[in-house]
């Protein structure tokens, strides 16, 4: 009886063993559907783009001031202008007074250098052109506030509003931040209109003026 009992038994257990062992009607060992995989547009992408350099505006001229020369005299007034520096010296008993930058003559017409003096000094006069219109020297009729004579011919020490950049280089064709051109006078010395008003005031008839390349 026992033995029947765990022959029974033995019998049983074969059967679920064999039964555990088979996958389930209609199944695959892994999933029998396998998904297509979602087609991912590809993405053309172009390196970006490299900007085109941009061509920086350029710097406001700022003037450099140079070193200062000896006084031409030891004693009274007397002015020096320097057309290598584009720079004025205004001395009083061997001391410098004060000193700024100028504009002299451009090259085609430059600013005679040489021992001279103030001829005459004019205010609210009105200069007009030597050069007949179509004259690449031709210029409108222009006011000038502050005029010192020092060469006959029409050389003068003088404000110079409409002109914009003084110091070295600002005789010779330059370029302004705003793209426009200038270039040096028609051999006068232009300068800032508060110099030519200090330079007026202190100067007078009779002052040395060395103008010196």
């Amino acid at each position: 009886m026992r033995r029947s009992i765990m022959l029974l038994l033995l019998f049983v257990l074969l059967v679920l063993v064999t039964a555990c062992g088979q996958a389930p009607s209609g199944t695959t060992g892994s999933r029998g559907e396998t998904p297509s995989p979602v087609s991912t547009p590809s993405e053309t992408r172009t390196p970006d783009a490299t900007p085109s350099p941009v061509k920086p505006p350029l710097a406001a001229a700022v003037p450099v001031k140079p070193g200062v020369p000896s006084a031409p005299s030891p004693a009274g007034k007397a002015i020096l202008v320097s057309l290598s520096q584009q720079w004025l010296y205004a001395y009083e008993d061997g001391k410098l007074v004060f000193d700024h930058a100028v504009e002299t003559g451009r090259p085609e017409l430059p600013t005679p250098a040489g021992t001279f003096s103030v001829i005459e000094k004019m205010r609210n006069v009105m200069f007009t052109s030597p050069w007949e219109e179509g004259s690449p020297f031709y210029y409108e009729p222009t006011h000038v506030n502050h005029a010192l004579l020092f060469k006959e011919g029409g050389f003068f020490l003088h404000d110079a509003p409409w002109h914009e950049q003084f110091g070295p280089g600002s005789n010779e064709p330059h370029q302004l931040p705003d793209g426009r051109w200038e270039t040096g006078s028609h051999g006068c010395v232009g300068m800032p209109l508060a110099d030519a008003e200090r330079l007026y005031a202190w100067a007078s008839v009779g002052t040395p003026i060395m103008i010196r390349r």
